[in-house]
């Protein structure tokens, strides 16, 4: 298991709307989406044995390691013939480090290798199914748990009894970040996990040499700090304490030019003392000089101030904690945090979708995100063959029974979303069991840099001339810890197919309190997702999908079900039961984004869902002065509060975020600016009332965990309004 956030593409985590598991779309499987979740343990070097120097790769073959920018290191010596030498050794990793929790690829290399092969990280024997051999010079394993520090590699034949050792051949590094990747204008708020660290105040971390910015040391194995601008790569994050204890992990944080929902938020020291406010523009974070900042305390006090050119507003004595802090400018639109209680505030503004905004040049004002470092991951995926380094036939899987049906694999991404639903990839970028492939059957596939869960779904897929395309699960196949290089392929990932779809999963989901709420304006039915939780990504199920209507006449199942066994043993399902109003989900809905299980053998009753969350002010009758929101909702329901209210013509959107306990915010009065805040007119109010995990801090807030993919539980409602 990594515990990691990999941003991924959204289509390999988000599989389209269908309503069912047999559904009428598809989309391409290799399309670059700007919202992307995905973050990883990063590395990539070759160990150095100490009988001679270390192995490096053949010309053209990229392993997809990384080195730090502009340093040297035991990996950057000359490529070793992997033909030459000793019939049996251990020569290097790839990478040849990795975080103490485990569960990071690495590619082993020797010579003598065969599928009798063993493999002991130090004094850990991994499983077989933990070790692929794909020719007699390339092992692929996964690593184990471990202490930190350095471990010896033994690699040994079952049948000859040959044995080779590569002296502290793999590093256990002794921190990893979390997230691992975020965008190149920094921002990004990142925790340091650390193992057998004495981490204290006054400790600095520094990454690619520049200082992580809003530092606070949670305890002696647990920091969090803000990420400083960089350049595209993978960097060195080092930790120095104060009594001169430095310890660096190499590859151990990406900058990636990408849009990032892990930037921005709350951080810092407690106030009272300066508050920093910095404001930069999506979707390329650049800084907003004369953004408009309003800081509004707890005694009604306002302090107002303009951004500099580097997009900061300094407060040097604000009011009294908590406050309220507004950040806009014209044509860009405002955001709102109430209940701040720490000295830094970091917002993205998004433009205002106006013809008055479209600047001088007449190009619109730019939308979403982009992605310019993909990186690229080909292998095969592995049905055993009994015959050395030689393919296998196609394994658990029926006969045809109809012209139009086909055997095919379909390899995806661990998406970050638990109501992402199945839908059948473009059929061109099927695995058949005619695609061509050394031990197994060739797929490739481009994602986002970082450290990545891979799964393959086999099956029989059957795409009608009339109807609807379905596809039916009988094998699957997981690899993790797959570090992507940026703008680069990582060769030779092997996917075994090893499982299968033979369990069920029951449900009982009662109503009244804690359970799903429901009135005459609704919600009225149940969408249900099941899924299975890799622990930085999910598996989406082919039937891992049903709608129910209220209420329920008793308990319903799930069929087709992988059984949390074998590769799976250390995993859970997650179900997201989405309590809504109408077949196309609308408000009001209360829905559970997380709720985990082992069990399959009896009903499983997940709750409590959050209450509907209601708006005082506006009243549904009069028109609103735009000062102040009031909500209502019983108390202790909810861990963050965000609010949209977007003007009739869709162009300019405010959003406030609260403390859970929040139940009216304060607003700055822009009536002499109009510019800054709503166009008047007819209003949409949607309020949000989130549970997040049991970490949650709202003064580490973190711009990511104003939407679902965060969430553990949410209820809303929209509401009309005008002023």
């Amino acid at each position: 298991m990594f515990f990691v956030r990999q941003r991924l593409l959204r289509n390999f985590g988000r599989f389209g709307q269908s309503r069912s598991a047999r559904l009428p779309k598809h989309r391409p499987l290799l399309r670059l989406s700007a919202i992307v979740l995905g973050l990883g343990m990063l590395g990539g070097f070759f160990a150095c044995a100490k009988s001679g120097p270390d192995l490096g790769v053949h010309p053209n073959d990229d392993s997809g390691g990384f080195n730090p920018d502009g340093a040297l290191g035991v990996d950057d010596t000359a490529p070793i013939d992997l033909e030459a030498g000793p019939a049996y050794a251990v020569l290097g990793l790839s990478p040849s480090h990795g975080p103490w929790v485990g569960g990071t690829r690495v590619e082993v290399r020797g010579r003598g290798f065969s599928s009798h092969t063993k493999v002991r990280f130090g004094t850990v024997d991994l499983a077989d199914d933990q070790i692929i051999a794909s020719d007699p010079y390339h092992l692929q394993v996964t690593t184990p748990p471990g202490d930190v520090g350095a471990v010896d590699i033994l690699v040994s034949d079952a049948i000859t009894s040959d044995r080779s050792v590569l002296p502290g051949g793999f590093l256990y590094d002794s921190y990893y970040a979390d997230p691992s990747v975020g965008a190149t204008s920094g921002g990004t708020h990142i925790t340091l996990n650390g193992r057998g660290t004495l981490w204290k105040t006054g400790t600095i971390v520094t990454i690619d040499g520049k200082p992580c910015g809003d530092l606070v040391v949670d305890d002696e194995t647990h920091l969090h700090c803000t990420v400083p601008k960089g350049t595209p790569g993978t960097k060195s994050i080092t930790v120095t304490t104060p009594d001169a204890v430095v310890d660096t992990v190499r590859d151990a944080y990406t900058y990636a030019d990408t849009l990032d929902g892990y930037r921005g938020g709350l951080a810092g020291d407690k106030l009272p003392g300066e508050l920093s406010v910095l404001a930069l523009a999506n979707p390329d974070g650049v800084f907003v000089e004369g953004a408009t900042i309003v800081v509004r305390g707890a005694d009604g006090t306002v302090q107002t101030k303009l951004t500099d050119g580097s997009g900061v507003a300094a407060f040097a004595t604000p009011p009294p904690a908590p406050l309220t802090v507004t950040l806009t400018k014209k044509c860009l639109q405002p955001i709102t945090f109430d209940g701040v209680a720490v000295r830094s505030v970091t917002a993205y503004l998004n433009p205002v979708l106006s013809v008055a905004c479209i600047p001088p040049d007449g190009t619109p004002p730019p939308t979403g995100g982009r992605v310019r470092d993909a990186g690229f991951v080909n292998g095969e995926i592995v049905f055993g063959s009994g015959v050395e380094f030689k393919k296998g036939p196609w394994k658990g899987i029926p006969d045809l029974t109809r012209p139009s049906q086909r055997v095919v694999a379909y390899v995806f991404v661990a998406g970050r979303d638990s109501l992402a639903r199945f839908n059948l990839p473009d059929p061109t970028t099927a695995v058949t069991p005619d695609s061509p492939g050394a031990v197994g059957y060739q797929f490739s596939l481009a994602t986002l840099p970082g450290n990545a869960t891979l799964y393959a779904l086999a099956g029989i897929e059957d795409r009608p001339e009339a109807g609807p395309p379905s596809f039916d699960p009988y094998v699957y196949g997981v690899i993790r810890g797959v570090g992507v290089p940026i703008g680069k392929a990582i060769e030779r990932v092997y996917i075994p197919m090893t499982g299968s779809f033979t369990h069920s999963v029951t449900l009982h989901v009662p109503t009244g309190d804690g359970g799903a709420p429901v009135s005459p304006r609704g919600p009225d039915r149940l969408q249900t997702t099941l899924s299975v939780d890799f622990g930085d990504g999910y598996m989406v199920l082919p039937y891992g999908y049903r709608e129910d209507l209220l209420p329920l006449g008793g308990d319903f199942s799930f069929i087709g079900v992988p059984p949390l066994a074998g590769t799976l043993a250390g995993n859970q399902y997650t179900l997201a039961v989405e309590d809504v109003t109408g077949s196309a989900a609308q408000t009001p809905l209360s829905t559970l984004l997380r709720y985990h299980t082992r069990e399959s053998t009896k009903a499983v009753t997940p709750g409590p869902f959050i209450a509907i969350p209601k708006l005082t002010s506006p009243s549904a009758t009069g028109a609103w002065d735009g000062s102040s929101l009031g909500i209502d909702l019983p108390a202790k329901s909810a861990d963050l509060i965000v609010v949209g209210v977007s003007s009739s013509d869709g162009s300019t959107g405010w959003t406030i975020v609260a403390p859970g306990e929040t139940r009216l915010v304060h607003l700055p009065d822009f009536s002499a600016k109009p510019e800054l805040g709503l166009p008047g007119g007819d209003l949409e109010i949607n309020v949000v009332a989130a549970k997040l995990d049991e970490k949650f801090s709202y003064d580490q807030l973190r711009l990511n965990q104003l939407g679902r993919g965060q969430w553990t539980a949410y209820a809303t409602d929209s509401f009309t309004g005008f002023w």
